[in-house]
């Protein structure tokens, strides 16, 4: 069941970052865009609130539209991996087998992680100093053991 629910955190992640293009466009929002930002520790909420310029608003969704294959292949990389396990624990495979598929499957989710803190990052540089202050301090608002259930510390 813990595994499920990593899986799924991290299938809910790789979608809001891909759905992170919306932040960059001039319309409402949509309740799915809304579900998933408190899934992704609400950066587009954040981004919403910052009075992006037109140019910044470009830049952004270049960065967004790049990164979204690489989401792509992580995830089917976590797919795999975590399939693997899977199927190796099904067959009865050895228990070095099966830790040799638990790193694998944890070095996928750590690269995902890690390639959604390198895109946070570059949204982040193409922030002033003074958004960025403003965007960090609503992400930070919004971590704690409650923040990916919609439940935030304060």
């Amino acid at each position: 069941m813990k595994r499920f629910s990593k899986t799924l955190t991290l299938a809910v992640l790789a979608a809001a970052v891909l759905s992170l293009p919306l932040a960059a466009q001039d319309r409402p929002s949509f309740a799915p865009a809304d579900h998933l930002e408190h899934r992704a520790g609400g950066l587009l909420r954040c981004l919403r609130g910052l009075d992006l310029s037109e140019s910044q608003k470009t830049d952004i969704k270049a960065i967004l539209d790049a990164a979204k294959p690489t989401f792509q292949a992580d995830a089917a990389a976590i797919r795999a991996a975590h399939q693997k396990l899977d199927a190796d624990y099904d067959a009865g495979a050895d228990k070095s087998v099966l830790g040799q598929d638990y790193i694998n499957v944890r070095a996928a989710v750590k690269k995902i992680r890690d390639d959604g803190q390198a895109v946070k990052d570059q949204v982040l540089a193409k922030l002033t100093p003074d958004q960025q202050t403003k965007a960090q301090a609503c992400l930070d608002a919004h971590k704690g053991p409650g923040a990916r259930f919609g439940h935030f510390t304060e």
